[in-house]
């Protein structure tokens, strides 16, 4: 089953690790969903979120839930 989930990275982890552990998610089947600041929401199977979480460079893995609504979108009036 796959579940949502958040991965934070630690301060300390740079550019190739964070790519190492999301190849490592996508290449078992998650596919990315968010990257924002230090971490990243993916969809994945919870044994691979288990499984990265055991990386150094992450510092936690976590569940989350996302709504399952059609994005708000938010037009900004046109400048005069």
């Amino acid at each position: 089953m796959t579940d949502t989930h958040l991965i934070a990275f630690a301060p300390s982890s740079d550019e190739a690790a964070i790519q190492r552990v999301l190849g490592r998610v996508v290449a078992s089947g998650g596919e990315l969903v968010l990257v924002a600041g230090g971490g990243v929401i993916v969809r994945a199977p919870e044994a691979v979120a288990e499984a990265v979480g055991d990386d150094p460079a992450v510092s936690h893995v976590g569940g989350v839930a996302l709504p399952d609504r059609d994005p708000v979108r938010i037009r900004r009036p046109a400048s005069e």
